[in-house]
């Protein structure tokens, strides 16, 4: 996977998804519409070759591979707020 060609911002919905398990909930804490996160979704099941999160009767259910990258991506998402973002 080529880097240059990765949205960071698509870290962002995984983090948001996996926090709330919920589309609307996800893109209302990142200030985007139903239609686009899940639009943002789509395109990160494409990144990763794997659904990521599956309907479930309380919203939506991690897949192990989604499991396996919640610890990195949230990390990469602190740092990158907390140390190189600051001012």
């Amino acid at each position: 996977m080529d880097i240059r060609k990765v949205d960071l911002n698509l870290l962002l919905v995984l983090d948001a998804m996996y926090r709330h398990q919920h589309v609307t909930r996800a893109g209302e804490s990142l200030g985007l519409s139903q239609p686009a996160m899940s639009a943002a979704l789509s395109r990160l099941r494409q990144l990763f070759g794997d659904p990521l999160f599956v309907r479930a009767r309380q919203g939506m259910t991690p897949t192990p591979r989604a499991q396996s990258l919640q610890t990195v991506v949230r990390d990469v998402v602190q740092q990158i707020t907390h140390q190189i973002l600051q001012p």
